[in-house]
């Protein structure tokens, strides 16, 4: 089952071993990221980035411990190859929709095409980079709503250049920068031999106000490179991904949420959508076809509209027009 543990942890070799010194978080996304691939149709280094995005969605929508809390992440990247955004105008990267109850989805802008490169990538071990698809050129907007249910506007959104063109490395720049709060994410993804995804993990830290970046040092250089990829070689637990991240180091777990892919699509939001196209393309869409296919790009889930349904949508948006 896939499962986010929240801790606090004093900083390494600290004199004083009470005084928490950081929030760290590991979560085990292995489930969700093979559903998630699964209903999109994707294998390879596309399972690497998407599952990437998805593991680090589950980790950053934990500020406020509250259910109703909503991360969303548009990122928008340009490579120089073809096929994978940027060659004809149109960028690649990846949208991400999670929630404070531990359900997460997403989907990337684009497919990476084919090339040698990426076949010999995908046969190769370790951490397998993105940049050469996803690209170094664009940038990554987040998106924060604290209470959805709030009367008052609780929502930050911030936007930052693309530094690494790797989904956790420019999220992590991200809460570096725009949010402010010393960070370290690493988020991995393992495929099988057949390009499916094997295991899926990542590790968040951050420290606690009153402490500077400094004391998450050790923790980057234990988590350099191949580390967390060779870490996942063997079915861990998300204890397993703390105890390896602060060198054995005592913590304390705070909190603990089960994770799941979940979409909030259905034929209702497909029907808004098409909405959308206002009553006269509406009607016209009535008259092209028997049924028109809305199909939801977080999930893949496909849904028809019939004639008679179309017809009847236009008629509704001329009254409310009236």
């Amino acid at each position: 089952m896939d499962v986010l543990l929240r801790a606090i942890a004093a900083a390494p070799d600290s004199d004083s071993p009470e005084a928490p010194a950081m929030r760290t978080l590991a979560a085990v996304t292995t489930d969700l990221v093979q559903e998630s691939c699964r209903r999109h149709g994707i294998r390879g280094l596309e399972a690497i980035a998407l599952g990437r995005a998805l593991t680090a969605g589950c980790l950053l929508t934990t500020l406020t411990k509250s259910p109703a809390e909503r991360l969303r992440v548009d990122a928008r990247c340009f490579s120089d190859l073809p096929g994978a955004g940027g060659g004809d105008g149109e960028p690649g990267g990846f949208l991400l929709d999670a929630r404070g109850d531990g359900t997460v989805r997403g989907c990337l802008r684009r497919g990476f095409g084919d090339s040698p490169l990426q076949a010999t990538l995908e046969r190769a071990m370790g951490r397998l980079p993105l940049s050469p698809f996803l690209g170094r050129r664009g940038a990554l907007t987040v998106t924060r709503d604290f209470d959805l249910s709030a009367e008052t506007d609780s929502r930050y959104q911030g936007t930052v250049e693309l530094v690494a063109g790797e989904v956790d490395l420019d999220l992590e720049h991200y809460l570096n920068t725009s949010e402010q709060v010393p960070s370290l994410l690493r988020c991995e993804v393992l495929l099988d031999a057949t390009g499916g995804v094997l295991r899926a993990g990542g590790i968040l830290c951050q420290t606690l106000p009153g402490n500077d970046g400094e004391v998450l040092a050790p923790l980057r250089e234990r988590l350099a490179g191949e580390a967390l990829s060779s870490l996942l070689l063997l079915p861990r637990a998300p204890a397993d991904l703390l105890r390896f991240a602060l060198g054995d180091a005592p913590f304390e777990v705070v909190g603990e949420t089960p994770l799941a892919f979940r979409c909030n699509c259905g034929p209702a939001m497909a029907r808004d959508i098409v909405a959308m196209l206002g009553a006269d393309d509406v009607d016209a869409l009535a008259g092209e076809r028997e049924a028109t296919e809305v199909r939801c790009s977080y999930c893949g889930e496909r849904y028809l509209l019939s004639a008679a349904e179309l017809r009847e949508l236009a008629g509704e948006l001329r009254l409310r027009r009236s």
